[in-house]
């Protein structure tokens, strides 16, 4: 495995070796990354990386803009005690990106995941608030666990045509564009915590699409938030397959 020097606990400025500073693996190392003592991802730090297949950094905590966005080749990222990735395009554009281990991440800002094209399922129990388009453009997304979820940033699954059930037990506020082109949604569970609808939220919703919300009509301004053709079922319990967490 490709290890990095283990005086070095903070990856950054593109500025770490010759090797990431060229933007490529050269031949003859291995393309699985595993490092042990780095603690922060910077800005830019492995943007663009090419040969690399995966990222395993299990003690890294923070991930700065665009610290692993933009890398052809990556196919799994391992980050056990990741909180935050700050800036923005935490991961965004990489487009062969399949596998996501981020137990503990509580904030993303925007872009984190956008245009990840072959990320199919992904499971994010920790995090609690996201910024916009969070899964832009992930054509293939069908299921995305996010229990915790209270602050729901623009765009969050805007042109995601694969996915056909968004389960939100914990959410309380929901930004506008969050569905367009999401044209195999079948329903969206809402859960009791539900405050704030943004107007244009599901605009531009696919015919039939079902809304529960466990509140009374007219308890949410802005209904029916752009989605003229939904079916929205008002006071009904949530039952979403994502489960309300307890508290």
């Amino acid at each position: 495995m490709a290890v990095v020097e283990k005086t070095i606990d903070i990856l950054g400025d593109e500025l770490l070796s010759a090797f990431i500073i060229s933007r490529q693996v050269p031949e003859g190392y291995p393309v699985d990354f595993y490092d042990e003592v780095v603690k922060t991802i910077k800005n830019y730090a492995l943007r663009g990386m090419s040969g690399v297949q995966s990222y395993n950094f299990p003690f890294v905590t923070t991930v700065g803009g665009w610290g692993l966005a933009g890398c052809p080749d990556l196919v799994s990222v391992t980050l056990p005690q990741c909180t935050t990735f700050t800036g923005n395009g935490g991961l965004r554009e990489c487009t062969k990106l399949e596998n996501v281990d981020l137990p503990l991440l509580k904030t993303v800002s925007e872009y984190a995941f956008t245009n990840c094209q072959k990320l199919r399922s992904i499971n994010l129990p920790s995090l609690t608030s996201c910024s916009t388009g969070l899964f832009f453009g992930c054509n293939i997304l069908e299921t995305a666990n996010l229990p915790k979820l209270q602050s729901m940033g623009n765009n969050t699954f805007y042109s995601c045509p694969a996915i056909r059930q968004i389960d939100l037990p914990s959410v309380k506020t929901i930004g506008s564009g969050q569905i367009n082109g999401c044209r195999s949604l079948e329903v969206i569970n809402i859960g009791p915590s539900i405050t704030s609808i943004n107007a244009t939220a599901f605009q531009n919703a696919p015919e039939g699409l079902v809304i529960n919300l466990p509140v009374a009509e007219g308890a949410i301004s802005g209904a029916p938030w752009g989605a003229t053709s939904a079916v929205i079922n008002y006071d009904t319990p949530y039952a979403g397959t994502v489960p309300i967490p307890e508290s």
